[in-house]
């Protein structure tokens, strides 16, 4: 009687650990105004005394950050590019799988995955310093310098930590590049949302933020938000699933690249989310856990362009 009591008592323990739950949040930006827009986690540069993001050379970082939330646990990432490419991983997955060797950008293409297998997530506190432990997780010495300023904010996300021993990599997040295509039916992609949107400028030095409201085809204004109501608006968009340092992380890291184009630049930027069906189109996510936990997935992409 004994031993049928403890083994409904381990059964109800497996059932109870495999309702549990891991919470997957990503976040990032495509720049509309480009010719194949790209989702990116930063730009390269330098960051200034006074804000201003400096160009660290041409080529740019297009990447979305990806945290994770809740027990610990063991599992497989599966990132697929459905109309891109590659361009970046942090870390370097073992396993990448592409159609060909030419570069998809048209819907029609075969598409690229990037697999990380066998990857540990703890609640591990203490963090290698302000960088991975290991270059051989990323491509070459350049690929993480232009853009190594905002992975402090990224770090300061009291999220799981991720162990991937092939590329002997411990972080805070996991990191990809890829590029965007066929976002909009539109040649004008500003033409055809309808939805809440934010405008930046210049005015006398500073960095001015307007809310943009478009219901149907009536314009109203909220004038000069502060960086507590553009957060507000960041998570609302977030359908307020994002934890308020995710959301912090997302403006500290696009703020300055905003403050450059818009005053140093001249430039009237548009900031606003896309629809679940653009970011599906840009790219897909699954974790399998070796647990069997549930996994909730929540992703803000946000197109920004030069009005």
């Amino acid at each position: 009687m004994i031993f049928m009591i403890l083994i409904l008592l381990a059964g109800s323990e497996v059932t109870e650990r495999e309702y549990e739950t891991v919470f997957v949040h990503e976040w990032g930006v495509v720049l509309i105004d480009e010719v194949i827009p790209t989702a990116r986690g930063a730009e390269r540069g330098y960051l200034e005394g006074n804000g201003m993001l400096q160009p660290y050379y041409s080529m740019i970082v297009d990447a979305p950050v990806i945290w994770f939330h809740g027990p610990e646990f063991t599992g497989t990432l599966t990132v697929e590019v459905k109309n891109g490419y590659f361009s970046l991983l942090i870390p370097l997955p073992v396993a990448i799988s592409t159609c060909n060797d030419g570069i998809p950008i048209v819907r029609d293409e075969e598409n690229y995955l990037a697999v990380w297998e066998d990857l540990s997530f703890t609640d591990e506190v203490s963090m290698p310093s302000d960088r991975p432990v290991d270059r051989r997780g990323v491509f070459d010495e350049s690929s993480e310098e232009g853009f190594r300023w905002a992975m402090p904010f990224w770090r300061r996300v009291p999220a799981l930590t991720v162990e991937y021993e092939p590329a002997s990599y411990t972080d805070r997040f996991i990191y990809y590049e890829c590029s965007a295509s066929n976002l909009f039916e539109e040649h004008n992609p500003f033409g055809s949302y309808e939805g809440s949107s934010i405008a930046f400028h210049e005015e006398d030095g500073e960095l001015m933020a307007d809310l943009l409201i478009a219901p149907g085809n009536r314009i109203s204004f909220e004038l000069s938000l502060s960086d507590e109501g553009i957060l507000d608006i960041l998570s609302d968009w977030g359908d307020n699933e994002f934890l308020d340092e995710e959301i912090k992380a997302l403006w500290n890291t696009w703020k300055p690249s905003i403050s450059t184009r818009c005053i140093m630049n001249g430039e009237t930027i548009i900031l606003f989310p896309l629809t679940d069906e653009q970011i599906e189109s840009i790219s897909t996510l699954n974790l399998e856990t070796d647990q069997g936990f549930n996994v909730k997935y929540s992703r803000l992409f946000l197109a920004m362009g030069s009005l």
